[in-house]
């Protein structure tokens, strides 16, 4: 008895099977025909589905990690991002239209400019085992974009470039002038301190060699004694007339290296009030405020004597600090990589929405098959049943 059983649930369930596949069968017209339709279908809609182009670059810089963290505030700011890209002649105004909704808070930004550090995570173990004095930094950014055409998708990513950039020039020139401004005026502060200093000690040193004069036109025989202590503590004062004059001319070199210290710090003061005065007409635009650097320069040393050696020093300071900054953001910083100029698009891939319109469609009909199978079996009985 226990044998049949399951021989039994066997038969049914190979019947049903059978039953089922004779009913897909029986309607193969339908499931192949409508699958093959809707393929077509989806295949033919494809391509009418926007289309969707990547472009990517690396983009090359050499910053601290400080600095970095610094500035990344400035180039993930919206409306700052809005306001360059406005004075961008590349964009037409549906871009910027599109720049205004796309780019509304900083992740937007974000995420199409990712930083490259020279240690990644996976290297901590063997950043564990470097000098304490190497330390993390950036040293580029994956750059990215996608857009409807070849043409915006680069336009963008080459963008970001010139936008980082600027961002970056911007505040380490804000920097640079708040700092050698501030410094400036404490260097000024010390050595007008220093000045003081020294020049009341040269007055004391003159005094006493008077004083010592004076004691020599008294008492001339003083001057016969030999060089030697008259007692502990005390020399002859011919010995002492001798000491003085070489601690006075020290005192002379000191006093004229303070007054030249002096002088070519009024000139960098000079330069720096005017920098930090116009620090808000740049309008937050790095390449402006350093043209802007530059134009203060000649116009404040234009009027200044060059057979000064203190003019030419101060001048030289300041030039190599404006190339330093060139050299930075204007030689260095620069595309390693792209900006890509994509040949085929990323999105939509037509292959795949043929695939999935194919499986699911089959999928579907063969579903349909079953339901109208059993609507055909079961319809007189839902028709005749008085509830109904």
């Amino acid at each position: 008895m226990s044998e049949t059983v399951p021989n039994q649930r066997s038969n049914v369930d190979e019947i049903d099977f059978t039953a089922i596949f004779a009913i897909f069968w029986r309607h193969w017209k339908l499931i192949l025909f409508g699958t093959l339709a809707v393929t077509l279908l989806a295949a033919v809609l494809s391509f009418f589905i926007p289309k969707t182009f990547r472009s990517e670059g690396f983009y090359q810089v050499s910053l601290s990690v400080p600095l970095y963290k610094k500035s990344a505030p400035q180039f993930s700011n919206p409306n700052r991002f809005y306001l360059y890209a406005s004075e961008e002649k590349s964009f037409s105004k549906e871009d910027l239209a599109k720049i205004k909704t796309s780019f509304q808070t900083a992740a937007d930004i974000n995420k199409w400019i990712m930083p490259v550090f020279a240690y990644a995570k996976a290297d901590m173990r063997e950043m564990a085992q470097l000098p304490k004095e190497e330390s993390n930094s950036v040293i580029g950014l994956n750059l990215s974009y996608e857009a409807d055409s070849p043409q915006k998708a680069y336009n963008f990513v080459r963008f970001f470039g010139q936008y980082v950039r600027d961002c970056l020039l911007y505040v380490s020139l804000y920097d640079y002038v708040l700092n050698n401004y501030s410094n400036t005026f404490t260097q000024m502060n010390t050595n007008e301190n220093t000045l003081f200093e020294s020049k009341f000690n040269l007055l004391q040193s003159t005094k006493k060699m008077s004083d010592i004069k004076t004691i020599l036109t008294k008492y001339p025989e003083s001057g016969k004694i030999e060089s030697r202590q008259l007692a502990p503590g005390f020399l002859g004062p011919v010995t002492q007339l001798v000491g003085i004059e070489s601690v006075l001319a020290d005192q002379q070199r000191t006093l004229t290296a303070l007054e030249r210290e002096k002088e070519m710090l009024l000139i960098k003061s000079e330069y720096f009030i005017k920098c930090k005065e116009d620090l808000d007409k740049a309008g937050k635009h790095g390449e402006l405020m350093f043209s802007q650097l530059k134009s203060i320069k000649f116009e404040l040393f234009k009027k200044k004597d060059f057979h000064k050696d203190v003019v030419k020093e101060v001048f030289n300071n300041l030039n190599n600090d404006l190339q330093t900054f060139d050299l930075a953001f204007f030689t260095n910083c620069r595309f390693i990589s792209g900006p890509t100029f994509p040949d085929r698009h990323i999105k939509p891939r037509k292959s795949i929405i043929v695939i999935i319109a194919c499986f699911l469609s089959f999928f579907f009909f063969m579903v349909l098959t079953l339901v109208l199978h059993w609507w055909q079996r079961n319809k007189k009985a839902i028709l005749s049943d008085p509830m109904k």
